[in-house]
């Protein structure tokens, strides 16, 4: 028997009327011209060959620029089905490498080589649609590249007009343009005197323009602000390195290590600091555990262990070492020294009793001798602020401008998914876990509100332009309401802005082909239009209503035109309520009902950030567990074990946040 609707009183936050979900659609049209087969891959045992398609490949850094001409890509495609690599040679177009005659409906990948870069390799598959083509980014990681500095874990919260101006500080670092980043950061200092992480990100501009003396007193400034801060404890512990100051930077490297354990840099640091402190056995063992952690990141540690093992004289070990550095590492600089040092440690070790040599050069030479310039790891831009992801507008993400984006027919394939979903779906299920938590003005937070829920969305289909969700949760076999001193009803009914009745009411832009989770997806932005009613969202107090205006991005895939990931912002705070932020972010997962033959895109994690009458919150819903109820009109195709509850009251407006 079908089960009761039940509705839960409104919450302080609330999200309105707007569906959930999309259905996965495979790719059904191409842009381009038909495509030449250039040494058709028939003959491959397991191919299925009706018609051919193309593949257009961008290779691109990891800072989202084209290879530089001198890499001299090498682009091989090979069939999954057997491995073997096909014929078809790659001919350039555009900014990107197109190779034309594949047959259609089959899985390949593509292998890429380039000086200076990592071998790469992606998937792809071409639809079996005739005269398809599919786009595929590479993204190619430098031979040397190292890593960034993780986030603060402290959520340093800044004020809107400050963090504008850090996250344009960052930008510039990312780009090089230091004395930009420095003026925004100045502008930050004056703006947030007293915040540690402004103090932080000012002291890493001076840092990676190699100005030491300018970068020390911000550093400290933030490190004294709050020594809790892993990251900011590594990073003047490396200054302080390179100053001369051992001491100092044994003290700051160790608090690191120990509020992060994980920081390997930190741990290669300390080796280097110990070695020249001549406290050898100290060396070694933060050499190891750079090595444990980093792993083949950490590789160049290896020299600094083999120099410690050599002056503990641990002549075996360091042989060894230097070795295996000197065989895996044979095209790096310290190779050739690690050669020469091993030569050096095979040498017989001068008998006590045998007389000074008159010619120092001719003496057999003791492993001290040999101690030279450590390699250190590299300084990176610092990482955002993170109490909230950055507004949507205020950082660009990474897109291929040259890959034409088809926006109509983009909005016209997520639109016919979103209404396939309303009109065929009217119930499902899932396991919900929810947390809440504050996030102090001074950095700390608060204890986090933790929940589980069984929660369940119907779906109403009022008038042909017309439907309805709802959501109900449930502790147990009883009504609940989520926990918090704010609530955030309906979230994942965001991603129905794609649904015709309310395409309208948005301006639309698509602005490239980018990527989320190794898939090539178009960044479409939208933004409520002005002269149309705001109908995606409202905040409820208990004396008024607001309806919201947002703004988005959705990446949204690009084979089948479902979302992936969406992302929102208000268009403008809503100052009666004191409302600065509202900052949602939602990753879709692709969920396959086999025994009923339907797949559904559902919301697995829901980020939430609002920032509400001077205070910061921030939620998480985690959805599991699926379970679909209902597809067409009258088809029941599943029933859960069901509690008699009693049938709750409409919606009220009369909550307020506790």
């Amino acid at each position: 028997m079908a089960r009761e609707r039940r509705f839960l009183p409104f919450s302080p936050l609330l999200l309105t009327i707007i569906g959930v979900f999309f259905f996965a659609v495979h790719l059904t049209c191409a842009q381009n011209p038909p495509p030449t087969p250039l040494g058709g891959p028939a003959s491959v045992p397991g191919f299925k060959v009706n018609e051919y398609g193309s593949v257009v490949i961008f290779l691109r850094t990891q800072d989202g620029h084209k290879l530089p001409e001198q890499a001299l890509p090498s682009i091989r495609i090979s069939a999954e089905v057997s491995n073997t690599t096909l014929p078809n040679q790659p001919q350039m177009t555009g900014d990107g490498w197109m190779v034309t005659g594949l047959p259609i409906g089959n899985d390949y990948y593509v292998t890429v080589t380039a000086n200076g870069y990592q071998p790469a390799r992606q998937t792809f598959d071409i639809p079996q649609v005739e005269n398809a083509v599919t786009n595929v980014i590479v993204f190619m990681r430098p031979i040397d590249e190292s890593l960034i500095f993780r986030p603060p874990g402290g959520n340093f919260v800044l004020a809107p007009k400050a963090q504008k101006e850090i996250q344009h500080a960052l930008q510039d670092l990312q780009q090089g343009n230091i004395s930009s980043a420095r003026k925004h950061c100045e502008k930050a200092l004056q703006l947030a005197p007293g915040n540690p992480y402004v103090h932080y990100v000012t002291g890493m501009a001076y840092l990676l323009s190699k100005d030491l003396q300018s970068a020390k007193p911000y550093l400290e400034k933030s490190v004294s602000l709050d020594p809790t801060q892993p990251v900011a404890l590594a990073a003047l512990g490396g200054l302080l390195y390179d100053l001369s100051d051992d001491e100092g930077a044994i003290e700051a490297l160790n608090k690191a290590v120990q509020l992060d354990p994980s920081l390997w840099k930190s741990e290669w640091f300390l080796a280097c600091s110990y070695f020249r402190q001549k406290k050898f056995k100290d060396s070694k063992e933060h050499a190891q555990q750079a090595l444990k952690i980093g792993k083949e990141k950490a590789s160049l540690a290896e020299v600094v262990l083999g120099e410690a093992e050599a002056n503990l004289g641990e002549r075996d070990a360091a042989i060894a070492t230097l070795q295996d550095f000197a065989t895996k590492n044979p095209a790096d600089p310290n190779a050739k020294d690690a050669v020469r040092w091993i030569e050096i440690l095979r040498r017989p070790p001068e008998p006590a009793s045998s007389s000074p040599t008159k010619d120092p050069s001719s003496r057999p030479l003791s492993p001290a001798d040999f101690a030279v310039a450590l390699p250190l790891p590299t300084i990176e831009v610092p990482p955002r602020a993170d109490w909230a992801p950055p507004d949507i507008d205020a950082a660009k993400p990474f897109v291929i401008s040259g890959a034409t984006c088809p926006l109509d027919a983009v909005l016209k394939s997520a639109g016919a998914n979103a209404e396939q979903f309303v009109s065929t779906l009217e119930e499902f299920s899932a396991t919900e876990e929810f947390q809440a938590i504050e996030l102090k003005q001074d950095g700390t937070l608060d204890k986090p509100n933790v929940q589980a829920y069984n929660y369940f969305v119907f779906v109403e289909r009022i008038t042909p332009k017309v439907f309805q969700v709802n959501e109900v949760r449930e502790q147990g076999s009883q009504p609940a309401k989520l926990s918090g001193r704010i609530s955030d009803m309906g979230v994942p009914g965001l991603a129905l802005a794609f649904h015709p009745s309310i395409q309208e009411n948005l301006e639309w832009t698509c602005e490239g082909l980018g990527k989320w989770n190794d898939r090539p997806a178009w960044v479409v932005h939208f933004q409520q239009r002005p002269d149309r009613p705001s109908v995606l969202a409202m905040f409820t107090t208990p004396s008024h209503e607001y309806s919201l205006a947002l703004k988005g991005r959705a990446w949204i895939a690009e084979e089948g035109d479902q979302v992936v990931h969406l992302e929102t912002d208000l268009v403008k705070d809503v100052q009666p309520a004191n409302l600065k932020r509202e900052h949602f972010a939602i990753d879709y997962k692709l969920v396959s009902f086999q025994k009923h033959n339907v797949d559904l895109w559902l919301p697995e994690n829901v980020d939430t950030y609002i920032q509400y009458q001077g205070h910061f919150f921030h939620h998480y819903h985690h959805f599991s567990n699926f379970k679909l109820f209902w597809v067409g009109a009258t088809q029941k195709i599943g029933d859960p074990k069901e509690a008699n509850l009693p049938e709750q009251q409409p919606p009220t407006k009369e909550q307020q946040p506790r």
